[in-house]
């Protein structure tokens, strides 16, 4: 069973999410801000983090990107972003698993949290 971290600051987002992440049989935690996705993270380190670039700023979630990368080297970051270009111009891009586009399908993000879990 995979473990994954989803962090949203959209409640509604981060609970359809769930639904999905879970009745596809992930083990799932969830943050709705980057001090909430630290603790959960640091508590219990999910192989996979999903996580919007904007958290509510795009500054917070690249912030929240590499302070996962310096506290484990391993773990999967997905990105979410309707402004995809925001991480790609950024230094950041470098330590991310991928990124995908919103509004993305939930099946996508599935398939994409499978693929960096596998290390594909």
């Amino acid at each position: 069973m995979i473990f994954v971290l989803l962090v949203d600051d959209d409640r509604d987002q981060l609970a359809l999410r769930r639904m999905a992440f879970e009745r596809s049989g992930f083990q799932v935690a969830t943050a709705t801000s980057p001090a909430e996705a630290l603790t959960a993270f640091m508590a219990l380190p999910a192989e996979v983090v999903l996580m919007d670039l904007r958290l509510p700023k795009v500054e917070d979630g690249r912030a929240l990107i590499r302070t996962l990368r310096e506290r484990s080297p391993s773990v999967r970051i997905v990105v979410l972003s309707g402004s995809p270009e925001d991480l790609a111009m950024s230094p950041e891009i470098g330590l991310v698993d991928g990124c995908l586009r919103k509004p993305v399908r939930s099946a996508t993000m599935l398939r994409k949290v499978r693929e960096v879990a596998a290390g594909e």
